[in-house]
């Protein structure tokens, strides 16, 4: 990442069935009003907001949350809300007593669409009644279901893509073959399925835009770069990488006031896992994270980072797309949020550590994935190339000084934050200030926007997609995840990408 010190940040995928859904957090947040009607206004009607909305009560089940239009108690995948009674650290408490005492408003559900978009509210996650992860592979595709659809129903785990192989009609490209051999790059035997109907990439923001190029749609310099014969010139391939560019801001506290305690003691370690396996309890049935602080740039001092009196959104303003949404978001971690591995197993694998992951939930930065070379082994090259716009840098200082006002806050009430271990040198200084977001600033694994919803002919940002998320192009090729999206999402990414999955199959049943 250039303007991050040139450092290399670690990237996370879910090659799984169930994809990232397996090992992510289990946030469940779609997102505010304000984000899909912007897309609807950059020229996608047919995603705004009251659009989609009846695709995200379609997929839910909540176990929480009262009966109302836009909640869902009838889908296949579950979701519930942790009350404050049930968080085991103390932390967490007086985190939400301190952002209520600092002005900020409790939000009591942030998926409502009436919600406001400053305030602190505890989160949905994805865990059923039996406190276990609800991926989409056990909403969607459980045993009982991919046995019934047998005859139908072909699974193939442990392979990569090699490309997607097309006809021409004489105005679009027709797949007619998906070629694709063993994961293990030392077999070399190819195997190929034949196209009956239509091919739906869903590889993720990282993974789709390289099944794309290697199949010949992409930026033509780099496919000729790397000897792949052009079918498509679209630029848009790959281009604009978006993602939640975070800081983590750290303090040392007491190692039982945090997860930690359960690393450095077997015994506290083994208690908790026969609590969850025989009575669901105890800490191993709670995500870790239960609750966000939300806040607009425009609510915050740009000095202090203080909430500005009569400024905050009490969810009672007009819906303009431009009020209502919020542009950082402070997670809240009784744990370490640092990326450097190596920096955590030297010096916090043995310490309590309380983390606030401080958001930027509208970056302008945008990145890039390129293939690495023809071979469908090699990894993409990513760059998230993070601050590559001024203004970003300029709202990571705000969000970071809102993080330290929040500890600070914590502190007064006497809880034991010992010492700082991820802070500025000096808050004054932006040169101190600059190179410690610089230095800390990491992925929240939030890829989107690599294959967009827009025309291909669009000046600043080509499109990839159209708005039936078909390839341009293409007559029966369509990409389906994060990656379609034309402006990232400003909130968790999962739930919007069960909505786009929800929306695309429907799209299809009706021809």
């Amino acid at each position: 990442m250039k303007h991050c010190d040139d450092r290399r940040n670690l990237l996370f995928r879910g090659e799984v069935l169930g994809g990232n859904s397996r090992i992510n957090g289990m946030i469940y947040t779609r997102g505010s009003v304000g984000d899909y009607n912007t897309w609807a206004s950059a020229g996608h009607p047919e995603w705004a907001y009251e659009k989609v909305l009846p695709y995200f009560v379609k997929a839910e089940t909540t176990m929480s949350r009262p009966k109302s239009y836009y909640r869902g108690d009838s889908g296949l995948w579950i979701n519930q809300v942790f009350a404050p009674s049930t968080w085991l650290f103390d932390v967490y408490h007086v985190f939400q007593r301190c952002a209520e005492a600092m002005g900020f408003a409790v939000i009591n559900d942030t998926n409502s669409p009436e919600a406001p978009c400053d305030g602190i509210s505890a989160l949905d996650s994805t865990v059923d009644e039996n406190r276990q992860r609800v991926s989409t592979l056990e909403a969607y595709l459980p045993i009982e279901t991919a046995l019934e659809r047998a005859d139908n129903l072909s699974i193939c785990t442990g392979v990569v893509v090699c490309r997607i192989n097309f006809s021409a009609d004489g105005v679009k490209h027709c797949a007619e073959r998906v070629t694709f051999q063993k994961a293990n790059s030392q077999s070399d035997r190819v195997f190929s399925v034949k196209v009956k109907k239509e091919v739906v990439v869903s590889s993720g923001a990282i993974g789709s835009p390289q099944v794309l190029m290697l199949s010949g749609i992409g930026p033509r310099q780099h496919l000729e770069k790397h000897g792949i014969e052009v079918l498509r010139d679209l630029p848009g391939v790959g281009s604009e990488l978006s993602d939640h560019v975070a800081i983590p801001v750290a303090w040392e506290l007491p190692v039982t006031a945090s997860l930690t305690h359960l690393a450095i003691s077997p015994f506290k370690g083994a208690v908790e896992l026969l609590k969850y396996i025989f009575f669901r309890k105890g800490i191993l049935s709670l995500p870790i994270q239960v609750l966000s602080l939300f806040v607009r740039d425009s609510s915050l001092n740009d000095e202090t980072a203080t909430l500005i009196a009569g400024e905050m959104d009490n969810g009672t303003c007009a819906p303009d797309t431009k009020i209502r949404l919020p542009d950082l978001e402070i997670m809240p971690l009784a744990t370490s949020a640092m990326d450097d591995l190596e920096e955590y197993k030297r010096d916090f694998s043995k310490i309590g550590v309380f983390s606030l992951l401080a958001t930027l939930l509208r970056p302008k930065s945008r990145g890039t994935v390129r293939l690495e070379s023809s071979n469908p082994h090699d990894r993409p090259k990513v760059d998230l190339d993070f601050l590559n716009d001024t203004t970003d840098l300029a709202l990571a200082r705000k969000a970071v000084r809102l993080a330290l006002r929040l500890g600070d806050a914590m502190k007064a009430q006497d809880f034991p934050l010992l010492r700082g271990i991820s802070v500025p040198d000096s808050e004054e200084s932006r040169v101190d200030m600059d190179r410690f977001i610089r230095h800390r600033a990491r992925t929240t694994y939030h890829y989107s926007s690599t294959c967009r919803m827009a025309s291909e002919l669009d000046m600043q940002a080509p499109g990839v997609v159209d708005d039936s998320l078909r390839v341009h192009g293409t007559s029966n090729l369509r990409v389906c995840d994060a990656s379609i999206f034309p402006q990232i999402i400003a909130s968790h990414l999962m739930a919007p990408v069960v909505m786009v999955a929800e929306k695309c199959a429907s799209i299809i049943k009706e021809g």
